[in-house]
């Protein structure tokens, strides 16, 4: 019997690296990582061995520094947009590039009080402008909440694109209020009917774009984060389906140069811990935090 070579791919994945923009007055330092797939017609490299048409691996990881380098302050859907033009013309072989980028900003940091030795430097800087314990030119940062700034970029030679951008890792929270009721029964279903319950949800939300570029990326993102923040307080959840759906609507209306919207992670198990071994009485105070089980939901909305 022959063999025949069905659609192969390579790429880097987990390349994390720092991008520092200084070209503003309120620096800004981002945690980003790259993963790279490329599909490609490659078959001698596969069955004979012969790398004469093979870009090497590290040349792809060079690739995404070097052009975070050129585009320090952009967007993450305009970098991997750019990465993904790269390597199509940069690999003949490539059919397609597929470009995931995630990034989080790091926080800024108010410098502490400085140490008494350098009182009078701090005076003569108070004098000249300079806020106190900082070194002009340079701003301290630490690690930043979520959600992460998301964006998936799919590039074919034949001409077709697809940008996604997103918001990874929001975590949403209420206190009560939230009902779970009326749902199927089986012969293994023990789950109780709920009319006040808490409820927690650790969500990716990603977006389609109407067209491929020229959409302001970060403008759109804070419009749909403020969106789904808005739309869950103000929702009353009969399920997690039901909370699902409502924030991909939000960010539909939010956002009218989106197509559709994707909303999918879990919820997360928020029970009543029992206390009363320990003769305390737990009136709604503590409760289980382990993620490692999740019931797990996925929607998409689209826009008629």
């Amino acid at each position: 019997m022959g063999h025949s070579l069905g659609r192969h791919s390579y790429g880097e994945s987990g390349i994390e690296f720092l991008l520092v923009d200084r070209a503003r007055e309120r620096q800004r330092v981002r945690r980003v990582r790259a993963d790279v797939r490329l599909l490609v017609d490659l078959p001698e490299v596969y069955q004979e061995g012969d790398n004469a048409r093979l870009l090497p691996a590290g040349a792809i990881n060079n690739s995404v520094l070097a052009f975070g380098a050129r585009h320090t302050a952009a967007e993450p859907e305009v970098y991997a947009l750019a990465l993904a033009e790269h390597f199509l013309e940069a690999a003949p072989p490539v059919d397609t590039a597929e470009l995931s980028i995630t990034s989080s900003d790091l926080a800024p940091l108010e410098a502490a009080a400085p140490p008494s030795g350098i009182r009078a430097r701090v005076r003569s800087e108070i004098g000249a402008g300079v806020r106190p314990g900082v070194r002009p030119g340079v701003q301290h940062f630490t690690a930043g909440p979520p959600p992460r700034d998301l964006a998936r970029v799919t590039l074919s030679r034949g001409g077709t694109t697809t940008v996604l951008g997103g918001l990874g890792d929001v975590e949403l929270f209420v206190t009560g209020g939230a009902t779970f009721t009326g749902f199927a029964r089986d012969a293994f279903t023990t789950t109780r009917t709920f009319t006040d319950r808490v409820f927690g949800a650790r969500l990716d939300v990603t977006w389609w774009y109407a067209e491929a570029s020229g959409a302001d990326h970060g403008t759109c993102r804070n419009r749909a984060h403020r969106a789904v923040v808005e739309a869950f307080a103000e929702h009353t959840s009969r399920s997690s389906q039901h909370t699902f759906c409502r924030l991909g609507t939000a960010v539909l209306d939010a956002c009218p140069e989106v197509t559709g919207v994707r909303v999918e992670g879990a919820h997360l198990t928020r029970a009543l811990i029992d206390l009363t071994p320990f003769g305390t009485e737990n009136d709604g105070r503590v409760y289980t935090a382990a993620d490692t089980q999740r019931s797990t939901v996925s929607v998409d909305v689209h826009r008629t």
